[in-house]
Formats: C-alpha cells, sequence, structure tokens
C-alpha cells in the first residue's frame, strides 16, 4: 500500500498503481464532501441508505475501451511510458476523448471503494494517518538537515542539486538507522527482563526518527577512530532515562 495526502489525488492513481498490484490509500481531508460524491455500478434507486450514490458508472464505456485501458497500463507497467506524458497525451489530442474518460470511470470505482473503506475501518484510518505522520516526520528531519550550515548542501546546478538531494537522504537514513540500532537492543532487553507490556507500549511509541539527541553542528575528527561504535554504552545511558521516566509514570 501507498499513501499520500490530498495533494495526491488524481482521476488516474488508483487506476494505475492497481495495474501494478500496490493499492492507493491516500488520507482524504473531508470524508463528509467525499461521501457525497460516490459512484455505484447500480443506478442510485438500489441505494436507500445513509450513504448513496451520486452517479452511475459507466460499465459499457470501459468494456469498450478495454483494449485502450490495456495499452495504457502495460506502457506504464513495462515502464515505456510515464504517468505525467500518458495525461498529457490524453488531455491533448481529442480522439483519446473517450479512453480519458473510460479511464476515469474505472478510476472512480476504486476511488469509491477507498472512500467506503475508510468509513467502515478505524484500523484503516488509524494506519494512514499513522503513516502520513511517519512521511512528515522524515520530511522535517530532511528539511532540517538541508538548513545546517545555511543550505551549504545546495548547488547551482541540476546535478548538483540532486547530489544534495541523495546525501540528504543518506545523512537522514542514517540518523534512521542509529536510532532504530539503540532502541532495537533496548527492546531485546527489556523482552529478556521480563518487563511488562504496558511499558513496552509505551516504549514503542518512541519513534526512531527523532533527532533531538543529535548534534548536527560541530567539527567532528573521524582519523583517530577505528569505526567501532559503543552501542551498548548509548544503550545503558537511554535504559538510565527511560527507567526514570517510567519510574515517574508509574
Amino acid at each position: 500500500m501507498v499513501t499520500g495526502d490530498n495533494h495526491s489525488l488524481n482521476k488516474l492513481n488508483f487506476v494505475i498503481l492497481d495495474s501494478i498490484d500496490v493499492d492507493y490509500v491516500p488520507s482524504i481531508k473531508n470524508i463528509n464532501d467525499a461521501a457525497n460524491n460516490l459512484y455505484s455500478v447500480k443506478t442510485t434507486d438500489n441505494y436507500t441508505g445513509i450513504i448513496r450514490s451520486q452517479g452511475v458508472i459507466d460499465k459499457n464505456l470501459i468494456k469498450s475501451k478495454k483494449r485502450g485501458i490495456l495499452r495504457v497500463l502495460l506502457s506504464l507497467l513495462l515502464q515505456e511510458n510515464t504517468q505525467s506524458n500518458i495525461v498529457r497525451k490524453l488531455n491533448s489530442y481529442a480522439r483519446y476523448t473517450g479512453l480519458k474518460k473510460a479511464l476515469i470511470e474505472y478510476n472512480a470505482i476504486f476511488k469509491s471503494t477507498h472512500v467506503l473503506n475508510l468509513i467502515d475501518s478505524m484500523v484503516l484510518r488509524k494506519a494512514i494517518r499513522t503513516a502520513r505522520n511517519r512521511t512528515e516526520a522524515y520530511h522535517q528531519l530532511q528539511g532540517l538537515i538541508r538548513k545546517i550550515y545555511r543550505g551549504v548542501f545546495k548547488g547551482k546546478k541540476i546535478e548538483n542539486n540532486q547530489i544534495s538531494a541523495h546525501a540528504v537522504r543518506l545523512v537522514a537514513n542514517s540518523i534512521i538507522a542509529y536510532n532504530s540500532i539503540i532502541l532495537n537492543t533496548v527492546y531485546e532487553r527489556m523482552l529478556a527482563a521480563g518487563t511488562s507490556q504496558a511499558i513496552i507500549d509505551e516504549f514503542a511509541r518512541i519513534s526512531p526518527i527523532a533527532w533531538s539527541h543529535v548534534a548536527f553542528t560541530g567539527k567532528y575528527n573521524f582519523r583517530k577512530s577505528n569505526g567501532d561504535i559503543d552501542v551498548d554504552a548509548m544503550v545503558n545511558e537511554l535504559e538510565k532515562h527511560l527507567k526514570r521516566y517510567f519510574w515517574k509514570v508509574a
């Protein structure tokens, strides 16, 4: 599954991602408005509940354009074309009007199903919200790294900016890996010590994307280091802080 915010929603994303066996589960800001824009394969008089269809999917149009739809999806699947190029061509040529409408109708099936799943499942809504928060935290970490030393990573050429972006991601991923190793070591120690599930659940709320304990500025000399990192020493310090915290909570 992949998610995104309202800006990631368009008239083709559901269909395109489904063609490569990926479920598109975007976060929809106003679920009430989305519920008033549902489409069904049956006529609207078949639905008498609170949530009702506002339109009918044109199944015949989709079936009539099956060959064109398959060509578009195969072109994407085989990476012979990009989504932006396909959308541009569909919007630029009148002969593709029918195919474009068929793809939009096909997409409406997936979107309506997704909205109904959001309404029906609190677990799905929480999972999407958690994923969105995690993504936002990752972007904030990258943004902080870019600002260090007044954006010294930034370049004036496209190639330099691409290298800068990869460098920022490398540093961010290294921080997350660093945090994850420490947290996992503490977690294993807690399991071995028979720590209560309530404390473990509270501990699991600590994010591996946290950076308040990381010093981004300063001068570092790695020449005298043999590359070894004393993880146990850091874990011991973290355990001391955690024990004091959980003691206060208790």
